[in-house]
């Protein structure tokens, strides 16, 4: 079994010496940088599309609250005490 392992990890070994380093081609460099630049990450169009929606969310939530605060002050029934003589009947 010792035998077979060598054997298997020489093979190994001679294959990992036979790789030999890839040179790259000269203008690599220069393709990648032109990629990169025709790439565009985030066109103009979307991010106003989600600036907008953004706004139109805050501005709705302000509403909501500013609304729901308006109802709190107008509504005086919490303030009112009702007594419950329930107990007090029997």
């Amino acid at each position: 079994m010792e035998n077979s392992s060598n054997q298997d990890m020489n093979r190994v070994f001679e294959q990992l010496a036979n790789i030999k380093m890839v040179e790259p081609s000269e203008n690599l460099y220069v393709q990648t940088i032109s990629k990169m630049q025709r790439q565009s990450i985030i066109p103009l169009f979307w991010a106003s599309v989600v600036a907008c929606l953004f706004i139109v969310f805050i501005s709705a939530e302000f509403s909501i609250v500013l609304n729901k605060k308006k109802n709190n002050y107008t509504d005086i029934s919490f303030v009112i005490y009702k007594t419950n003589n329930f107990s007090y009947n029997e």
